[in-house]
């Protein structure tokens, strides 16, 4: 699967000091869908979010990461392979989808978004958590960057 821009995006998950790449649908990342029905209940919208896209997950937190992290493997990508992807990627706007968008750290218990859309990822953490809206490209662990090309520039923003 390759990042589309606004439909999946690509998330890098922390998980006992591992740090690894995967494309999933973007809804996966609000990480509390009851407070997400609750902001939609308090504009008048009755709504229910169906987690079964989600595994039957509700809140994606400590204790349901486990499960979540088994069944999204098939989603996993190497960085070696999304720089490939990116280098072999013509259309600028093509390229956009490859932003790192979301940073789920559950070592930390923070979610940080750097989503171009307005979507508020970091607003819909669990209870303990943090989120915030910024970029964490600098939290990447330098191998792991795969949008920096040979010459140290980013192939996204080119």
């Amino acid at each position: 699967m390759k990042p589309v821009y606004a439909e999946n995006i690509i998330v890098a998950i922390v998980n006992e000091k591992s740090f690894e790449w995967y494309i999933l649908e973007k809804d996966f990342c609000f990480l509390d869908y009851t407070k997400l029905e609750e902001a939609y209940q308090k504009k008048g919208y009755k709504i229910t979010v169906d987690d079964t896209q989600r595994f039957g997950i509700k809140i994606l937190n400590d204790s349901t990461k486990k499960y979540f992290l088994d069944n999204i493997i098939q989603y996993k990508i190497e960085s070696s392979e999304l720089m490939t992807m990116l280098t072999d990627e013509t259309d600028y706007n093509a390229k956009l989808a490859y932003n790192p968008s979301i940073l789920i750290d559950f070592d930390n218990e923070i979610l940080i978004s750097h989503y171009a859309e307005p979507e508020s990822f970091e607003a819909f953490v669990p209870i303990g958590w943090k989120g915030e809206y910024r970029n964490f490209e600098n939290q990447v662990p330098t191998n792991k960057r795969y949008w920096v090309g040979k010459d140290g520039k980013s192939m996204i923003r080119e």
